[in-house]
Order: C-alpha cells, then structure tokens, then sequence
C-alpha cells in the first residue's frame, strides 16, 4: 500500500506505537503505559492466544514481569506454554486504564506502510476485519511483529543456523504418564516427546526433526497426525502449530527511531527454549528506553539513548543465539536418552522417561525463579 493510499480516519499522534502483541509486544505496551507515554498497540492476529509451546520463564523475565505488576507469571510451576503467558498478558493489557495517558489497543490491525524520519514515525493501519485504514504519527516505534515489517523495507534478518522442523499441537485428552516422556526413532533421528499440561487436563505433543535435515513438511505433519491417532489423543485443541525454526538475525542493531524486539531482532531455536523469555526483557527495555529518550532536552540525544536501547537489545540477543547453536549441536547426545521404538508402530507402553531427567533440566536451567 502507498503513502498516496486513501485513509478513512485522520492522523493520529502518539509515543510510541508498537507492532505485534506477542509477550513481548505485551510488555512493552505495558512498560510504556506505566511510564507515562501515549501508546497505541496493534495486533494483526486476534486477541485470543493459541500457541501451545511449552516455555521456560527465565528470571530476568520474571523481574521485568514483577515491576510491571505481574510477579508470577508461571504460578508456581517450572514451565508454561506461550499461550497462557500472552493471554495473562492481553488480560493485563485490557484492564489497563487509559487515565493517565492515551492507551489504545487494537487487534486484527497490521501495519501496512512505513515511513521513518529523523523525527517521527509514520504508519498506515489496516483493519483487517473491515479493510478501513488510518494513520498514525508516532515519536518512536517498537518492532514486535516477529519480522512482518521487514516486507515494508524494515532490515532483514539473515538466516544463522541450520534447518530445525519442529510440529507441536495441544489436546484435551488426561495424560497417561508422569512427567516428561518420549521415544526416539533410531533411523531417522526424530524425536516425539509429550508433556502434561497444568493440572494433567491435557497433553501438548511434539515431533522434533534433527537440525540440518531436508524434511517434505507434509510428510512431517502426516507422521504427527499419524503418532496423535496411535496414541488415542483424540482432536487438537487448537491447530498443530508446524515450523522451520532455524536461526535468523539482524546484523546490526537499529540506529533510527524503530526498536526490533524479541524475533524481529533474531530467533532462539526452540531447544533452548528463551525466545520468550528474551522478548519480555526486550520488551520493557526498549519501552523504558524511549521513555527515557523523549525527555531528552534535543533530537540528537533523543536518538542517542534510542540507539544504545537497540544496542542492548541486539547484544542480548546474540548471547542467546550463541547459546541456541550450543543447544543444537548437544541434540544428538540428549535425544539418545529417549527409549528407542520405529515412529510409526509407537504405543502408549512405547513412549516413556529418560533416567536423570529432571536434574538434567535443573542443571542446564537452574531452580525456577522465586516471586517476591
């Protein structure tokens, strides 16, 4: 879409716009609000979260979570999926007051076209239910959308690692197990691993290629939805969520007023299991950071304090990309743990635990962090 593009509404003016209302997108949104900025928040998908992954909330997140008013995220438990954190988040989001400050919140609502100057971003908004467009003007804009502006001229991330397929999907169905179990496929490597979900109402399923492989990703989902009919899960809660989760990242950090946050910046494989946790921290850096940026006395210190919230952000980020190659390349080790059987004639007696798993997980990922 054009600049030149007819619009249904006139211009908006705010602080800060942020794009994407994944977890990261959330905090931001969050922090901004708390730090005073009029803030207008979008979301080209709908308000209900669906993502089943499970998910690790590492300690930084969890105290970017607690100064935003949300001191256990997790409640009580090591793991959670993305979809509990985003719709705690969206919840937090919708009983914000917009007392102090311009808050607005918009789902089913992607940015169109982009123009960034010296002094301002401006963004044309689509509504994606009704097709209305409008503009916005905004002193900064916070990149949450997991890469979609990169086809509005925004840098591309170059690709970092190797080919990972992964297909994981959610069912209602009791779990039969304790714990964590799985079965490995001694001829071609895959790993099927099944995880109880809170309060053991469910099992999330994943089938995890090894890194590097040429897979055909409609074979891997026909084996995916074969193991779920064989282990009697029944129908998927929500549509299996199937991806190339290779590495990708930006080489540079921005240095103009649109700050990339969480997989705009660069992903972390799903073995390591950070992204998440990285986009929260992103998230309330980078809105604390233009909050401190706009009460700059002149543009050039404005863009100064910008540029070093980027910087921050992008380092971040390659420390977690160093840590996610690391992850891969132990794969073939850890998946050896796993009781071996052929995919296709797998069992509910097939799949089980390997042994030292939990001081394993302890070892790599320390003890769940504590609220205070």
């Amino acid at each position: 879409m054009s600049e030149d593009a007819p619009v249904d509404r006139p211009a908006q003016t705010v602080d800060l716009l942020v794009a994407g209302l994944g977890p990261g997108g959330c905090a931001a949104a969050l922090a901004a609000r708390a730090e005073g900025l009029s803030t207008l928040a979008v979301e080209a998908r709908g308000p209900q979260a669906t993502r089943g992954q499970l998910v690790l909330v590492r300690s930084g997140a969890q105290a970017a979570l607690r100064r935003l008013g949300l001191p256990d995220i997790t409640e009580g438990r090591r793991t959670t999926t993305i979809r509990h954190v985003e719709n705690r988040l969206r919840g937090a989001l919708a009983a914000a007051s917009s007392s102090a400050a311009v808050f607005d919140v918009h789902w089913n609502t992607s940015v169109a076209s982009l123009t960034v100057t010296t002094d301002h971003v401006q963004a044309t908004l689509c509504d994606e239910t009704t097709g209305s467009t409008r503009v916005v003007r905004a002193r900064h804009l916070i990149d949450a959308s997991g890469g979609r502006l990169e086809a509005l001229g925004r840098p591309a991330r170059l690709r970092t690692g190797p080919s990972h397929l992964v297909t994981t999907a959610e069912y209602p169905v009791p779990p039969w197990f304790e714990g964590i179990v799985g079965v490995r496929d001694p001829h071609s490597a895959e790993l099927y691993l099944l995880f109880p979900t809170w309060g053991r109402q469910g099992v999330i399923a994943y089938l995890d290629a090894p890194a590097g492989r040429v897979v055909d990703p409609q074979a891997f989902a026909q084996r995916f939805e074969t193991l779920a009919e064989r282990l009697a899960l029944g129908p998927p809660q929500y549509a299996p969520w199937a991806v190339d989760v290779f590495q990708r990242a930006l080489a540079r950090p921005s240095t103009d007023r649109v700050l990339a946050i969480g997989d705009a910046v660069g992903t972390v494989d799903v073995l390591l299991g950070a992204g998440l946790s990285t986009a929260i921290e992103d998230g309330a850096e980078a809105a604390y950071g233009v909050a401190a940026a706009q009460q700059q006395p002149s543009a050039q210190q404005e863009l100064t304090l910008t540029q070093q919230a980027s910087a921050s952000i992008f380092k971040r980020h390659r420390s977690g990309a160093l840590r996610g190659r690391l992850m891969l390349g132990l794969r073939p080790l850890w998946a050896r743990a796993w009781p071996a059987a052929a995919l296709p004639d797998i069992n509910r007696n097939s799949v089980g635990p390997p042994p030292l798993l939990w001081p394993a997980v302890r070892l790599v990922f320390g003890r769940r962090p504590q609220a205070s």
